[in-house]
């Protein structure tokens, strides 16, 4: 029959199952375990505590977010309900907010990322893992500046955290990188060791310090106390009656929870009690101790040692057998209770030293009226003067009060040495280095500085560069670059290491929509139906494939599927809003992108396509405003300059044009587009010499563009050269024969001198 009082051994038993569940992914044998225990004991909050966990993990978030929010002062109920918060979303991000601050005296300044390993866990969370998820908390509540701070506070905590690192890119906050992925001074504590070892540092990882038992000078002498080998441990030395039932009772009292995190020490009146029963059995060990060997000393105060117990620690214990002390027990005087009572293992193996040094009887008398005469004293401190005069034990310094274990060879100890553990240095080091650089590259990426983050993942070691997440990042710096050529060859490399992955494909998708190339597209979209088709990856690319085939309502149920599997993919919901302007439905189009900047306030392209609408419907104010905004976010991009630069041509403010194109042919001096729409500006402002220029150079840039050489024409026609007017157009007139009138009309009139602007204008290549 189960104890109304859940007991300590039995919660213990139980989480061990469900943690063994949870390692091996049993998640439905953890689930039902889990609500064992919370039927169990339902007043634990670590019970609740697993329990929401499960749920969690199985997928119920709304059950874990129930059952976790009536205990807010539960550090770990306060997690995973701040967990369950930030994936409901709306308002209960505040709530998930609001819970974790009320338990913020808990869980501050808490770590433990150097606790855990293959063998050992921490179960609760440390301050940089919920500091990380405020920061997401805060960023989905549109609360930036917190969001930062609180990812700042994560990365202090543990540089090792990568989310919060990409929290911070996220916000789009300007980061020194080396500042981040150094070492910190706790991780320089933890790589420092000392050459003073004492027994509860060996045995410090299950059992707390303060509770381990010493061992007699007998049991010390043949070992060597810096070893791990002097500290015993559960059931090592099953000749020792003491150490055999005190080990079961620290067994017992921490519930068999080997590998189980304990927070909570036991009780020290407990151990007592347990070694109070074991001390009257142990048989003193025969052999002799070295004169120099010194005892144990706890300078806690205690009750002084009547003549009477001294006799006992130093005759009559040595004397007695173990069956004899056991059937005496009974008659035992009250002196001997209270020895029993109040006496540690460490003062008794101090007693024994004294009787197996051989002192005589004079001695012993003159021990046992000092012990009469100092009744007021503390156990330890008689026992130590005793032996000081006998010349057996040197007292500690002064400043050494709280020193647990005092040398073998008896000298004063010295200062610790502090020594730097090489491997684990080592392991810090290259593993600081490494998220260096990746995180280098990666911020360079967020940047757009495409050509920087380029050199950075380039100078990996290859091992680390042909990674998909390396490769990944490559692939999407050429396509930020519009070098889409080597974008593709990045991803095609992608595909053959990782077949299955989807991340990132709809990138691949869409540069793939700019080549022009049906086959792999649908080809692409096919394979990642196959590999899961509830990916919204795969229904983007599906979505491409239809558009590249002027199938927009086709593309856009596509494009509104991957928004329903994945609401916060901008991208999708930008792929709608092409899909929209391309069938001329504006108002549909700025729904589409309004709900993308929503979902991501850094998609460029969101607010690239909030501009073009505007600008098509004639709100140039309203259209600069969105480009400029675009152009912030990513600087590097020669074709948010040109749109601005476009805008501005539109309402005559062509000085102002003028000098977003000049930016925008820095930022790319290749680029046609640039050139050309500076040259028409330049024309306009009638500086024909400069726009000659530029017209020389695009015709280099492209040879085969129509537009060119017809601008070139008229550029001539002004400039009164009709021999190189009529090349040009004649040129004109072979790459675009649909141009035909236009271009007739322009060569009949070589002997005006008028530059009216045509209504037509000719289509570019234009890298979007």
């Amino acid at each position: 029959m189960s104890p109304s009082i859940p007991q300590p051994h039995i919660i213990t038993q139980y989480r061990n199952q469900i943690w063994h569940s949870l390692d091996n992914n049993l998640i439905s044998t953890a689930l039902f375990t889990a609500e064992r225990l919370q039927a169990y004991d339902p007043k634990g909050g670590d019970s609740v505590h697993l329990l929401a966990l499960c749920y969690f993990r199985d997928g119920q978030i709304k059950t874990a977010e129930s059952l976790t929010r009536g205990w807010p002062k539960h550090v770990g109920c306060a997690y995973i309900y701040a967990q369950c918060c930030l994936e409901l979303g709306g308002v209960k991000q505040k709530d998930g907010i609001t819970a974790l601050e009320k338990c913020k005296n808990q869980w501050n300044g808490s770590s433990s990322w150097n606790k855990h390993t293959d063998t050992e866990r921490r179960v609760l969370p440390d301050a940089a893992s919920i500091w990380c998820l405020l920061g997401k908390l805060y960023h989905a509540d549109g609360k930036h500046k917190q969001s930062i701070e609180a990812f700042v506070q994560a990365v202090k905590l543990n540089p090792f955290m990568w989310e919060a690192f990409e929290g911070l890119l996220d916000t789009g906050v300007k980061l020194r990188v080396n500042n981040i992925f150094k070492q910190s001074p706790e991780m320089l504590a933890a790589v420092v060791q000392t050459n003073v070892t004492s027994i509860h540092e060996d045995a410090s990882a299950s059992v707390p310090s303060s509770h381990l038992p010493s061992k007699s000078a007998s049991e010390n002498i043949h070992q060597d106390p810096f070893s791990s080998s002097a500290v015993p441990t559960i059931g090592s030395r099953p000749e020792s009656g003491l150490f055999t039932k005190l080990n079961e009772s620290i067994s017992n009292g921490l519930g068999g929870g080997g590998g189980l995190d304990i927070d909570t020490p036991i009780a020290t009146r407990d151990l007592h009690d347990n070694m109070n029963g074991i001390e009257r059995q142990v048989k003193p060990p025969g052999a002799p101790l070295r004169k120099t060997r010194a005892a144990t000393v706890d300078m806690g105060s205690r009750r002084g040692l009547t003549s009477r117990n001294a006799k006992d620690i130093n005759n009559e214990v040595p004397k007695r057998t173990t069956s004899q002390m056991t059937a005496e027990a009974p008659a035992t005087r009250r002196s001997t209770r209270l020895l029993n009572t109040k006496l540690t293992s460490k003062f008794v193996s101090g007693g024994s030293i004294a009787d197996r040094s051989g002192v005589n009887a004079k001695e012993r008398e003159a021990k046992k009226a000092k012990a009469i005469s100092s009744r007021t004293k503390t156990v330890h401190v008689a026992a130590m003067a005793a032996a000081e005069k006998l010349g057996k034990i040197r007292p500690p310094p002064q400043e050494a009060e709280y020193i647990d274990v005092i040398m073998p060879d008896a000298k004063p100890l010295p200062p610790p040495v502090k020594q730097i553990n090489e491997k684990q240095q080592e392991a810090q080091l290259h593993m600081l280095e490494m998220f260096k650089k990746l995180g280098t590259g990666y911020f360079a990426l967020a940047r757009y500085s495409c050509q920087e983050a380029l050199q950075v993942f380039n100078s990996l070691t290859p091992t680390q560069r042909d990674t998909p997440w390396v490769l990944s990042k490559i692939g999407r710096a050429y396509y930020e670059m519009a070098n889409y050529t080597e974008a593709e060859k990045i991803f095609q490399k992608i595909r053959q290491i990782d077949p299955t992955r989807t991340r990132d494909m709809e990138v691949y998708s869409t540069l793939l929509w700019h080549l022009r190339k049906d086959v792999e597209l649908s080809y692409l979209a096919h394979e990642l139906v196959e590999v899961d088709r509830l990916s919204p990856a795969a229904w983007c690319a599906i979505g491409n494939s239809f558009s590249l085939q002027k199938d927009h309502e086709q593309a856009l149920k596509c494009f509104k599927r991957a928004t329903q599997l994945d609401p916060k993919l901008a991208y999708a919901f930008t792929l709608q809003g092409h899909e929209h302007v391309s069938s001329e439905e504006y108002d549909k189009a700025l729904v589409a992108y309004r709900s993308a900047v929503s979902a991501d306030s850094r998609h460029y392209n969101a607010w690239y396509g909030l501009g073009k609408v505007y600008e098509k419907t004639g709100k140039y104010d309203l259209s600069e405003r969105h480009f400029k905004t675009a152009a912030q976010i990513n600087p590097t991009n020669s074709v948010l300059v040109c749109c601005i630069g476009m805008v501005l041509e539109k309402t005559k403010n062509y000085k102002g044009a003028l000098a977003q194109y000049d930016l925008a042919c820095k930022l790319a001096p290749r680029s046609a587009l640039s050139r050309f729409k500076k040259a028409r500006t330049l024309m306009s402002l009638g500086n024909n010499l400069a726009a000659l220029e530029e017209l020389q150079v695009l015709k280099d840039l492209a040879p085969d563009e129509a537009n060119v050489h017809y601008t070139l024409g008229r550029l001539y026609k002004t400039l009164k050269d009709r021999t190189n007017a009529i090349k040009h157009f004649t040129t004109a007139l072979h790459l675009d024969p649909k141009a035909n009138h236009l271009i007739k009309e322009a060569m009949e009139t070589l002997e005006d001198g008028d530059m009216e602007e045509d209504s037509e204008v000719y289509r570019l290549l234009e890298h979007t």
